[in-house]
């Protein structure tokens, strides 16, 4: 027996093991997505836009590991993949753990979000470019490009990450909100649920969360909607934001009896699964309209097809400056493929 063929076994037994590690790492965080979500694996659909995404990344990976593998005109070094995909599994799985803790933070935000939840999305990202950089690695090696190789592959994983980016804004950009006709929906019987916003000082509604409970306000006496739902939690020292939007809703003489309140939630995926738990499941109502404003529609409409819930949404009048404008469509562009990767 050839004494190369030893080798080559040696070889590829190291790469199956580190092929069959990465699919662990994917199943893992499918698990993971939706169990952060609190669905069954049953619910899992391989076709939404962030499965498939982790699909993809994760099939090229190992593409990478396999060619490198393969080549002959490289040297084979086992303890290269070997490091790069434990330090994945190790990021993985701080992150969960970093999130399942849900260590306390100060009353810090960023991008109008908290630092905890920053932090959780921000580990997360680590592992995910922890596995462009391991591509971008093997890829350069596979190149011949040997000088300033961490640094070369460093940078290209950096370009993946812009790319994602600019795939997202212009994805947000191209996808417009269902702008559905009143006189089409009149005859059915919606729920209405104004996603929560700002608090101002005094217990006064943000111009944002004026306008979605305005807007709620227009389609009930409009006979679009039946019940009005609204949500949100306490803002620091003062009421929640589903309280301060009741209040404004009944100097729009609108019936109490017909507002509903929610007042636990504090994000667009807490509301969106009340919406999943409390309304479509616990009440078996599916008639169901989402006000925002525009910019945030259309995230909403992924985290509801994450859910595999169908709603109608509608857009709030506020209206933006350019600079507010490009500031949102950035901040929803990264809050998007945060949840398109790791469902938080």
């Amino acid at each position: 027996m050839p004494a190369s063929l030893p080798v080559k076994r040696n070889k590829w037994s190291c790469t199956l093991v580190v092929i069959l590690i990465v699919i662990i790492d994917l199943l893992v965080l499918y698990f993971l997505k939706y169990k952060g979500q609190g669905l069954a694996i049953k619910e899992f659909n391989l076709f939404y836009t962030g499965n498939l995404l982790n699909l993809i990344s994760s099939l090229f990976l190992i593409i990478s590991i396999v060619l490198y593998t393969r080549s002959s005109k490289i040297t084979y070094r086992p303890s290269l993949l070997i490091i790069l995909v434990m330090l994945m599994t190790f990021m993985l799985a701080f992150s969960e753990i970093y999130k399942s803790i849900g260590f306390s933070s100060p009353n810090f935000y960023i991008l109008d979000h908290p630092l905890k939840d920053v932090l959780k999305g921000f580990f997360f990202s680590v592992y995910k470019f922890l596995e462009f950089l391991f591509i971008s690695i093997l890829w350069v090696t596979l190149l011949g490009r040997k000088e300033l190789l961490i640094l070369r592959a460093f940078i290209n994983s950096v370009l993946i990450v812009i790319f994602l980016f600019v795939f997202a804004f212009f994805y947000l950009q191209s996808n417009k909100e269902d702008h559905f006709k009143f006189n089409t929906y009149k005859q059915g019987k919606y729920v209405g649920v104004v996603l929560g916003a700002a608090v101002w000082s005094n217990n006064q509604p943000s111009p944002s969360l004026a306008s979605r409970t305005e807007k709620a306000a227009e389609l009930y006496k409009l006979g679009v909607l039946s019940k009005i739902q609204l949500t949100g939690g306490h803002a620091p020292g003062e009421m929640s934001e589903a309280e301060v939007a009741y209040h404004y809703l009944k100097n729009k003489n609108i019936d109490p009896s017909d507002i509903w309140i929610e007042k636990k939630t504090s994000s667009t995926i807490e509301q969106i699964r009340f919406i999943n738990r409390a309304i479509i499941k616990a009440r078996n109502i599916n008639k169901i309209i989402v006000i925002s404003d525009a910019y945030h529609l259309m995230r909403v409409k992924q985290i509801c097809d994450f859910y595999n819930i169908k709603v109608k949404v509608a857009a709030s009048d506020q209206k933006y400056s350019f600079d507010s404008r490009l500031y949102y469509r950035i901040r929803e562009s990264i809050a998007l493929l945060v949840f398109w990767f790791f469902a938080i």
